[in-house]
This record gives C-alpha cells, sequence and structure tokens, in this order.
C-alpha cells in the first residue's frame, strides 16, 4: 500500500477509484486490528448472528486470505490482479506485534512474487526465491517499542471505526453452510444495501480511529469531500452487483468472510483508463484457538542482502537503518 493521490477539484471517476483503494486498505487493516465489536443484538435471527460474530474477537487461528481485482480497460496489466496469504497467527495482545508464519503470493501484469514472512517473539524473517533473511534482534527491538507506542490502549473494532457491517444485509438469510477445518457452521447471505456501504466507507475516511491504525503502519489517507447525493447515486449505479456471505460455526466466530462487487467506473474515460471490473475479498479461519509453535530460520542472512537485490530496481541507495546503539 502506499499514499493515494488527490487534487482538489477530483471527479466522481477518480473519488470512486479513491473508495475501491480504501476498500483494500480496510481489509489488510482489518486483520491487523481484530474484528471486535461491541454491538447491541437484533430481533432478527440472521442479524443477531452477525452481530455476535463481528463481537467475537480471535486471538489466534490458521489464516487464509484472498485478495482479487480484475480491472477492465488497463492495457498495462494484463489478467487479474491477485494477493494470497496463508498461516498461522497467535496475537500478543492489542499494542503488540502478533508472532507468525505466513507465504504469500502477489500476482500481476504476468508476473508472479512469493515470500515467506516470518514473526516470532524477538525477530522477524523473509523467505525469498530460497533464502532466508532476518531483520535482527537488535533493530526488531526498536521497531516494536516504536510499533507499542502508536498503538491505542484497546484493540480497534469495526464499531471504532465507524462501521457496522451487520447492517449492511437488507433481509439476511441463516442455512447450512460449509464445513471449515471440521467445524459446522451456518451463513448468513442476503441484499447488500449499496448505498449504506458506501456512505460507510466514505464516514470511514472520516474516522480518526482508522487514520491512526494506517499511520501505525506507515499509511496516509487523504482528505475526502463529503459527497453529495448525486456524487453517491452515481456510485451506487457503478456498483452493479455486492455480494456478501459470512460462516458461522457454532461458538459464534466468523470463520469464512467473502465479498464480491462488480463495479463500472462512473464518467466516461478514454483509452488505457479504468472502465469497470470486479474485485473480491475473503478470508478463511481453518483453525482457531491454537498455539502455534513459531521458530525462525537458524541459517538466515542479514535483511541488507535482500534489500540490495532490489535497491537498483527501486532506485534506493540499499541497506536498511542500523539499531542505534
Amino acid at each position: 500500500m502506499g499514499r493515494f493521490p488527490y487534487k482538489e477539484g477530483m471527479t466522481i471517476r477518480s473519488r470512486f477509484l479513491i473508495l475501491m483503494a480504501v476498500v483494500g486498505t480496510l481489509a489488510v487493516a482489518l486483520i491487523g486490528a481484530g474484528c471486535g465489536d461491541d454491538g447491541a443484538g437484533s430481533s432478527e435471527e440472521a442479524g443477531a448472528m452477525l452481530e455476535k460474530a463481528f463481537a467475537e474477537q480471535v486471538d489466534s487461528g490458521n489464516l487464509q486470505l484472498d485478495l482479487k481485482a480484475d480491472i477492465d480497460g488497463l492495457t498495462s496489466f494484463s489478467g487479474p490482479l491477485s494477493l494470497n496469504l496463508s498461516g498461522p497467527f497467535k496475537s500478543n495482545g492489542p499494542r503488540e506485534i502478533p508472532v507468525l508464519d505466513w507465504d504469500i503470493t502477489a500476482e500481476g501484469a504476468g508476473q508472479t512474487f512469493d515470500i515467506g514472512l516470518t514473526v516470532t517473539e524477538d525477530n522477524a524473517f523473509v523467505e525469498y526465491a530460497g533464502d532466508s533473511y532476518e531483520v535482527g534482534t537488535a533493530l526488531f527491538s526498536q521497531f516494536k517499542e516504536q510499533y507499542t507506542a502508536q498503538q491505542p490502549e484497546e484493540q480497534p473494532t469495526l464499531r471504532s471505526f465507524g462501521l457496522d457491517p451487520a447492517t449492511w444485509l437488507e433481509d439476511p438469510t441463516v442455512e447450512d453452510g460449509d464445513e471449515i477445518g471440521g467445524d459446522a457452521t451456518q451463513a448468513v447471505t442476503g441484499s447488500v444495501d449499496v448505498e449504506k456501504v458506501v456512505r460507510d466507507l466514505y464516514s470511514l475516511t472520516k474516522s480518526a480511529a482508522f487514520r491512526q491504525q494506517l499511520e501505525s503502519q506507515g499509511q496516509t489517507l487523504p482528505e475526502v469531500p463529503e459527497p453529495s447525493d448525486e456524487e453517491i447515486q452515481k456510485i451506487v449505479d457503478a456498483v452493479e452487483e455486492l455480494k456478501l456471505e459470512v460462516n458461522v460455526d457454532e461458538n459464534d466466530i466468523a470463520r469464512r468472510l467473502a465479498v464480491e462487487a462488480d463495479f463500472t467506473v462512473p464518467e466516461g474515460t478514454g483509452d488505457g483508463q479504468i472502465k469497470g471490473g470486479s474485485l473480491s475479498f475473503g478470508y478463511t479461519l481453518e483453525e482457531v484457538g491454537i498455539d502455534p509453535q513459531i521458530e525462525g530460520p537458524a541459517d538466515a542472512k542479514p535483511l541488507s542482502e535482500l534489500t540490495q537485490q532490489f535497491a537498483p530496481l527501486l532506485g534506493l541507495g540499499g541497506g536498511l537503518p542500523q539499531p542505534t546503539p
């Protein structure tokens, strides 16, 4: 992720693209923040199930996350863009870096990029092209101190970001869902109120809690002007289909969440510009409540050796900052 460009006099089309970028940023932030909430109950079975699911904090598990975008009109990209992540994690608390061992694959423009990311209690490692590289305990300790200082006292929640996904479905229904990790689930589905989702996501850009969460991860978000009702309606009309499904187990944990959207960019666009496409995001918790034993490789090289390989491509001087004596 990076900085989102913004200029005065932004068009409906560019605002729509910022909205799509916010969706992707939110997805990543929420995995790190957790989905805990203190939402009130609902009189409807499906609504109540969603309330409970989004209120349940998951401290550890085996995660599978998939993010995919298939964009029409960008001649510089051939085929869909995708990000896949899988592996165990365990939280050390709301202000601490979790331990994890994840395999990450990114695909796009005919290229594939595979890395492994391991975080232990006192170090972090990256695996690339068959070799392992370590951040180093001294530098990692400094990073942990900075990270902890930037985190809020309490775990961020969807409600603290100003979002309430339990209200996004109109007339939600409950039916038997798939088994996930050997556990039975119930699937909550329904017609999505697109206007409410769009308004909530624009409200998200004003959320101090969300901005703080992004800043703690080195990200920034531009000031987005309050859209008019006409602008909101154009964006709503652009979303041709939006699907949301949540699989909830008997312990009220959302074991799977899937979002799919098809869209057409408002206003006409020229050659080489985005005209529409599809976006999908989903995660599955194959296991929950686990105690993964995560250790780093014994033969890891300094991470500076890896960054030096990419420095010429990125126009960088190479190397990592050194720990303060």
